[in-house]
């Protein structure tokens, strides 16, 4: 009786090639995540860190003072965000005054040609009930 060998050289080439785009898209896809998280990251902490210094500066420079804060928190947070939107406005929690900052961002999706992504904006908005006692 003879039996026929199976020849397999090659396949694991044939495989490689085959696999390899499927695992670069992957990669990508958690690049991806990755930025969107930390861009939404960034933006909340801004938004938490402009309400906070607007609610204890005085009443004339709150609105500088927020906008100022949240911009600096984003240039030194990193480079994820593009675009940045600064909203600052005073308002009322019921009888107590308040700051609401939002902000906005375009998450950088620079690298990332491959996945065909459209630019998305991120947004995050914090309210600061005003420290009397630091702010007047």
């Amino acid at each position: 009786m003879r039996r026929s060998l199976v020849v397999d050289r090659g396949s694991a080439t044939v495989e490689l090639v085959l696999i390899a785009p499927v695992l670069v898209v992957l990669a990508l896809f958690v690049v991806l995540a990755g930025r969107s998280g930390e861009a939404l990251r960034q933006v909340q902490h801004a938004a938490d860190h402009g309400a906070r210094a607007a609610s204890q500066a005085p009443l004339d420079d709150r609105e500088s003072t927020g906008r100022n804060a949240t911009l600096e928190d984003l240039r030194i947070s990193g480079r994820t965000c593009r675009d940045e939107a600064v909203s600052v406005e005073l308002t009322k929690l019921g009888r107590l005054d308040a700051v609401k900052v939002s902000v906005s961002c375009r998450i950088d999706h620079a690298g990332l040609a491959l996945l065909g992504m459209v630019p998305r904006r991120v947004n995050a908005e914090s309210v600061e009930v005003v420290d009397f006692y630091r702010a007047n």
